[in-house]
């Protein structure tokens, strides 16, 4: 197999994202990548983070590319879970990542990094790793709208990224949160 193959269908399992971390584990060198951005067949997004031309744009892009820029182990949560599936209309000025290692490189604005447990473990949700939607939105309870909360648990209930049992558990901390 050719390396950009390789890159390629790498990329194709997370939005088109190909992370230079992700590359060197699979012997594709930084020389490579470089070339792949001057040909077009790559973007630059940010520091090691490359998307591939050939990869079709999603309204998800950015978010998968959030998680890619803050490493391993990071993953989404709060208002961005709730954005990325569309429950209820958010800001998406703001990306809200959590991981549990220290980031010492300086990300794009727009980014709000957290601290998360060591331990956790987030689901995958069309690729992107998240937060669980009922923790996301449980999070939300302090900083939100009862209603929209409650038409966003509603929402996840009816996509089935929440069950009945944690439907009732929401209602129940967004009421008694008024």
């Amino acid at each position: 197999m050719k390396l950009f193959d390789l890159a390629y269908s790498i990329a194709t399992e997370n939005h088109g994202i190909l992370t230079a971390t992700e590359a060197r584990a699979n012997g594709i060198a930084s020389k490579d990548l470089v070339r792949w951005v001057r040909l077009g067949r790559f973007i630059k997004c940010g520091n090691g983070v490359y998307k591939s031309t050939q990869y079709p744009y999603s309204e998800d892009d950015p978010y998968a590319i959030a998680v890619a820029q803050c490493g391993k182990d990071a993953y989404l949560c709060g208002e961005s879970v709730i954005g990325l599936l569309r429950l209820m209309p958010v800001s998406v000025d703001t990306i809200h990542v959590r991981t549990p290692h220290r980031l010492r490189r300086k990300l794009p604005d727009g980014y709000e990094t957290s601290a998360g447990k060591i331990g956790y473990v987030p689901v995958n949700i069309g690729g992107i790793m998240c937060q669980k939607p009922f923790d996301a939105i449980r999070e939300c309870i302090p900083s939100h709208m009862g209603e929209r909360l409650l038409q966003a648990a509603q929402t996840a209930y009816t996509t089935g990224h929440i069950g009945k049992a944690e439907l009732e558990k929401l209602k129940e901390e967004i009421t008694h949160a008024r």
